[in-house]
């Protein structure tokens, strides 16, 4: 009952938030159309506006999200295709310092080896984890980075297996 009340305040707020951005938009094309006489160079400059304003808006208010480095999935080509950062190199997520040896582990997962590493500096003093992703047939398909973190809190739920 509390779910259907909390998306229906969600929904009035997207509505109202979103009359209000087209009032506003509609007011400052306005107001700057009639202020250079409605001409082209006046329609243009109104959209600039509008399009700063909305730019400004978006960086100002939207904030970052910080990427989450405790699991990434990588390819052969060190690639990242699930975690922070798709698409990306895999080594973008790590100091520049490191990235060498770090892209050396992430070829030695490809290898067949596991390894582990710590970041010189790093005052969290997190440890991460390389290591292959096989298939059933023994493949390796993908490599995988692991925090530390993650790591410690899965030893504590799971039990190894030989």
């Amino acid at each position: 009952m509390m779910a259907a009340a909390d998306r229906t305040m969600t929904e009035r707020q997207q509505i109202v938030s979103t009359a209000l951005l087209a009032a506003g938009v509609a007011l400052v094309f306005a107001g700057m159309s009639s202020a250079l006489h409605f001409s082209a160079a006046g329609i243009v400059a109104a959209v600039a506006t509008i399009a700063g304003l909305l730019y400004a808006g978006g960086v100002w208010f939207g904030g970052s999200v910080k990427a989450d480095r405790s699991v990434i999935i990588f390819d052969r080509g060190l690639t990242v295709v699930s975690g922070a950062h798709p698409g990306r190199p895999v080594s973008d997520n790590f100091p520049l310092h490191v990235r060498r040896d770090f892209e050396q582990r992430c070829r030695d997962a490809f290898d067949g080896r596991s390894t582990w590493f710590s970041i010189p500096g790093d005052t969290e003093r997190r440890r991460f984890e390389v290591a292959p992703i096989r298939t059933a047939d023994g493949v390796i398909a993908f490599g995988i980075v692991i925090s530390g973190d993650f790591v410690r809190q899965a030893a504590q739920e799971l039990t190894p297996v030989a």
